[in-house]
């Protein structure tokens, strides 16, 4: 089964139990963008086929504490590979908390400055990332996984990806911008446009790049990453059509089902790109992997929180 290397930052969080208020019981979780994505793409991997495991990896950075030994003993609990996981002694991962108000609405709060991820690429590990690219049959990435990093380490994971993707690695990843954690809107869009030449497939969020780079469609969207190296582009639009493109020419739309009792969309492009890459690991055509990818992520936004059950979803 081909494995793909997911390569970021997951954190410990903290929701409270109680709208409205920031104190009393609170629900101690962990996520993370590409946490999720490679959990969904080994849940949906053993939808798909039952047999299905080791297709996942994930490389990142903890402590030596308990709340580190627990995430990573979840993931392993996922069918998710940890071996690539730097554990650094005295070093924590980061926290963030969930406030939901009176109707609802959510709001974050982070304490990530002295996270453990950032020093992923440290202690030699870049040389143990590379020497395991053999075992690998992509390698997936997001803005954040490059937004947490300093400018020395954010250059040498796009060196890293480089590397990979020269000896004829296929490279994923989801500009997932979350302005915060970048100096400026510049910074972002030149790392970016480093990695767009480096990867397979790009699998953006419409409102992300529409706000970054001013893109007025999905369309747009898709052809500006074209235009820029990336061999195939999907474009998420929430509950608008899918739009796909690639370098041959060849571009679609796939209208996602209707949802009506969406409670939480946290982590629904991560749950898509999860079941998307999961579905094509699996031989499934570029309409038939979204087709998959919408349904997984309509399940995932009708239940609270990043991780879900979706034990029960038929897919094919």
């Amino acid at each position: 089964m081909p494995q793909i290397a997911f390569i970021g930052e997951c954190m410990l969080e903290l929701s409270g139990a109680l709208p409205g208020s920031v104190f009393g019981a609170a629900k101690l979780g962990f996520a993370g963008d590409t946490l999720n994505a490679a959990t969904y793409m080994a849940r949906t991997s053993r939808l798909l086929d039952q047999n299905a495991k080791d297709n996942a990896a994930y490389i990142t950075a903890l402590g030596v504490d308990a709340y580190s030994n627990a995430m990573m003993a979840a993931w392993q609990s996922d069918g998710i590979a940890t071996d690539l996981v730097q554990q650094i002694d005295g070093a924590l991962p980061g926290l963030y908390t969930i406030q939901t108000d009176h109707v609802g609405e959510r709001s974050f709060s982070y304490w990530r400055d002295q996270a453990a991820a950032k020093q992923v690429l440290g202690n030699g590990h870049d040389a143990k990332i590379k020497s395991a690219f053999d075992r690998f049959d992509g390698m997936y990435l997001s803005g954040i996984s490059l937004a947490i990093l300093s400018t020395h380490d954010r250059l040498k994971m796009i060196d890293l990806v480089g590397a990979y993707a020269k000896q004829g690695g296929k490279v994923y990843f989801d500009t997932n911008h979350r302005p915060r954690l970048w100096q400026d809107d510049k910074n972002a869009i030149a790392a970016y446009q480093a990695i767009a030449p480096l990867c397979d497939t790009i699998l953006p969020t419409h409102d992300d790049d529409a706000a970054l780079f001013g893109d007025i469609s999905a369309e747009h969207t898709g052809r500006r990453w074209l235009d820029s190296g990336a061999k195939q582009v999907i474009v998420k639009s929430g509950g608008d059509p899918t739009y796909w493109c690639d370098h041959a020419n060849n571009s679609g739309t796939i209208t996602p089902p209707t949802i009506t009792d969406i409670v939480d969309t946290t982590s629904a492009g991560d749950s898509f790109n999860g079941a998307f890459l999961a579905a094509k690991s699996q031989g499934k055509s570029v309409e038939h992997a979204i087709t998959i990818a919408q349904k997984v992520a309509g399940r995932v936004i009708c239940r609270h929180g990043a991780l879900v059950d979706i034990s029960d979803l038929v897919l094919d």
